[in-house]
């Protein structure tokens, strides 16, 4: 696959479809579509730099494998936290988004966060998210991954789960969907808010001077932009001390 990108000499630019932030309507550039999406496709399309990109997608964590390994790679949408401060290059800030905790069930309630420990939890799988949760349930079997956020909104109206980790944006467009299909729809709660996440696009580490500056010029990005890493907590402090 990177000889395949390496022949190309384009930037690939990996998302995923998660709805209404980012959604897939059709191919390449003109199938960028949701809030973020069309952010990204815009300013590609200003610069006149089609050409030069090239759409990707794929899961979410084949997403960040990719990211890994690939020089000339992109992502979006990322969640810019202490842990992963150093390990990509922060692009472009696309907005701060609030996580929620959502439940249908009356009897489930968070007064304080440690109560998570008590349901079982739907949350996008890899994300910053399941990341937040694991800091007060740690490793519980409770807390079950999906590769597609949406896909805990049916799981959530069922039963299978008690409690959603979510965006308010999310959450409504999965109600949305629900009821254009004519099915019947629980009502939600918002029980709590989990945490707030600062929304990118990313690079690759190892991206060539080359591509950086065909980043820069699309995005407004480039080596000497130093922007101030998210305040460490005690738990980040006593961890790195540790290693």
């Amino acid at each position: 696959m990177w000889a395949t990108a390496a022949l190309s000499k384009k930037i690939q630019v990996y998302t995923i479809e998660t709805p209404p932030t980012v959604v897939k309507t059709g191919e390449g550039l003109e199938g960028l579509s949701g809030t973020f999406g069309k952010v990204i496709a815009s300013a590609i399309k200003k610069s006149g730099k089609e050409k030069e990109f090239e759409i990707v997608w794929v899961p979410w964590k084949r997403a960040l494998l990719d990211l890994e390994r690939n020089p000339q790679a992109l992502f979006f949408p990322f969640t810019r936290t202490f842990e992963r401060e150093y390990k990509v290059n922060w692009v472009m800030h696309l907005a701060d988004v609030d996580c929620w905790l959502y439940s249908v069930d009356p009897k489930v309630a968070i007064h304080d966060l440690k109560d998570l420990t008590k349901y079982r939890i739907g949350v996008l799988g890899g994300s910053a998210r399941e990341q937040e949760l694991r800091r007060y349930v740690g490793n519980s079997s409770k807390v079950e991954g999906m590769t597609e956020d949406l896909s805990n909104f049916r799981k959530l109206q069922t039963g299978r789960i008690d409690i959603w980790a979510t965006h308010p944006a999310v959450m409504a467009e999965a109600q949305k969907i629900m009821l254009a299909k004519g099915q019947p729809v629980r009502d939600s709660r918002a029980l709590k808010k989990l945490f707030s996440q600062s929304m990118w696009m990313v690079g690759n580490r190892d991206m060539s001077d080359q591509n950086r500056n065909l980043v820069q010029s699309v995005f407004g990005w480039g080596s000497r932009r130093v922007i101030k890493p998210p305040p460490m907590t005690g738990k980040d402090f006593l961890n790195g001390a540790l290693l």
